[in-house]
């Protein structure tokens, strides 16, 4: 066999691990991302619910407390949206607005997005303790999400490395 064969080789297999690896490090990544989004969601309703802050200047307060890039340029977004120039005039748009440009760079599923759109419903134009209690509800499905993913993904990042090296391995069998 040449060297261009044992070459194809392992270029099959090391593309099928590294599809499998990079499902397992979205897996994992999905599960800090919800976690950060918790404490963000914690944070925004002590900022509105203790000290009152105006929206647009709590959203950007807590942007600058969290430390993954994409859940605080979410935050960041939204903030900017509603202080800025291109001005959207409800918190809920700016939301929404936010969720379109950072959907491809988070790991979340629709689902945890549908959670989280609700978290936006209401705010800015209910009152204080209403954003509060809209804010924990959403806080509170979104640690469901992040207990139910956290769960899966002990399984599931196992077994996305073994899928994509068995596979890979699979492959290489068939073409030898």
């Amino acid at each position: 066999m040449g060297w261009e064969r044992w070459a194809g080789v392992l270029l099959v297999f090391a593309a099928s691990y590294g599809l499998g690896e990079m499902k397992a490090v979205r897996t994992r990544r999905r599960v800090a991302e919800l976690e950060d989004f918790c404490l963000a969601l914690r944070l925004l309703s002590a900022e509105i619910g203790y000290t009152s802050t105006p929206l647009p200047r709590a959203l950007l307060q807590v942007a600058s407390r969290l430390q993954r890039k994409p859940v605080r340029d979410f935050f960041l977004l939204a903030g900017e949206m509603l202080n800025g120039e291109g001005r959207l005039a409800e918190a809920a748009f700016s939301w929404a607005a936010a969720e379109e440009r950072q959907r491809a760079a988070l790991a979340l599923t629709g689902e945890d997005w549908a959670a989280l759109l609700r978290g936006a419903a209401g705010l800015g134009t209910l009152g204080r303790s209403d954003q509060v209690r809209q804010l924990e509800m959403a806080g509170r499905q979104l640690s469901e999400r992040c207990a139910e993913a956290a769960a899966r993904c002990r399984d599931g990042e196992k077994m996305w490395r073994y899928l994509g090296a068995l596979g890979g391995l699979a492959v290489v069998i068939l073409l030898v």
